[in-house]
């Protein structure tokens, strides 16, 4: 390829995948240092000898004045990708298009509900899935709250397909639908699903919730549905899908304090419980990996009372499609055993 192209297929690769450079590095401090890392960037998983950081080009000169000795892992997460795997997961019209499919074809316990847009134009999907009856607890499953966290929305479109697939055949898949009102969100930000981009208006959506001690933090477009939708809704429970790192955490995130004591006891029984078959390391956000300002399982349990759970699945945000169905499988029953702890 001759320097011209070169250049070219460069420049088309940013604009498809978000045309701002983005630099991951590992970092290995101490937990103060950590936690002023944290509340300047984008700390976005738990490593084997640290953690990852996302840095704008903007905040380069910062962030090494700041940490000096950090690794160096990616100098632009936009162009290093397997671009053949990457074409295979869903674009967002897939989304649109896979939900209305369900709403279809399960007409009986599916429906489609629409519950804001976005800036760019798209239309924020909820698929309720219930058999009927008052009074049963609402519990929400979502996905892609970051947009490059694409394996999230595979596997939960993966699970949703089980369970509808499942009731009336599945006696355990049954009893999940006939005891609790379900509702998927596949996508939380479809503007940077479709960009394949972490952030939404230069933001982290998941630091853009409102917490305890910042009560009016300013938010993004589809994190403000998402909180309209969420405080009219009063669900019982929540669970938030991410990638990566093998976690399953509650609240709290911003503060190393743990929420009541009563609390405490309900949130460490489910996350155990959630992580007996996949191993997965189970605890209380700040604890397990660092304080986190502005993330939805704060805000969930703060304003609703919501038991809000926050799990990073396996180990890469966008694996080879080939992985998928170990990913799914690793999944199943950390999701199942969140359903069915609302009774």
């Amino acid at each position: 390829m001759n320097k011209g192209l070169l250049i070219l297929a460069l420049l088309v690769s940013n604009m498809a995948f978000g045309s701002e450079r983005i630099r991951s590095y590992e970092v290995s401090v101490n937990p103060l240092k950590m936690n002023k890392i944290a509340s300047q960037f984008e700390v976005v998983a738990k490593r084997a000898h640290g953690f990852e950081v996302y840095v704008q080009e903007e905040d380069v000169q910062a962030f090494l004045e700041l940490v000096p000795k950090a690794k160096l892992l990616q100098d632009n997460i936009h162009v290093e990708r397997d671009e053949k795997s990457l074409n295979q997961y869903r674009k967002y019209a897939d989304v649109e298009a896979d939900l209305k499919t369900l709403a279809t074809n399960y007409s009986t316990l599916a429906t489609l509900e629409t519950y804001g847009a976005t800036k760019g134009g798209r239309n924020l999907y909820a698929l309720k899935i219930s058999t009927g009856g008052e009074n049963k607890p609402k519990v929400m499953v979502t996905a892609a709250t970051h947009g490059d966290e694409l394996i999230t929305t595979e596997v939960l479109f993966a699970l949703t397909n089980e369970l509808l697939s499942g009731y009336g055949k599945d006696q355990r898949l049954s009893k999940i639908l006939n005891g609790r009102d379900i509702y998927i969100v596949p996508v939380v930000s479809p503007d940077s699903f479709e960009a394949r981009e972490r952030y939404v208006q230069r933001k982290d959506p998941n630091r853009s919730y409102p917490w305890p001690d910042k009560p009016n933090n300013p938010t993004v477009d589809v994190i403000q549905s998402m909180m309209d939708y969420t405080n009219k809704m009063k669900f019982t429970g929540s669970l938030d899908l991410h990638a990566y790192g093998k976690l399953v955490m509650y609240p709290w995130a911003y503060t190393k304090k743990a929420p009541a004591a009563a609390d405490v006891v309900v949130f460490k029984d489910l996350v155990e419980s959630m992580a007996k078959e996949n191993q997965y390391e189970a605890g209380q956000i700040s604890t397990t990996i660092y304080v986190a300002e502005g993330s939805s399982a704060d805000y969930f349990y703060w304003k609703s009372g919501t038991r809000a759970i926050a799990a990073e699945l396996g180990r890469e945000k966008i694996p080879s499609y080939s992985k998928i169905p170990s990913i799914v499988n690793e999944s199943r029953e950390m999701v199942w055993t969140f359903l069915e702890s609302f009774n």
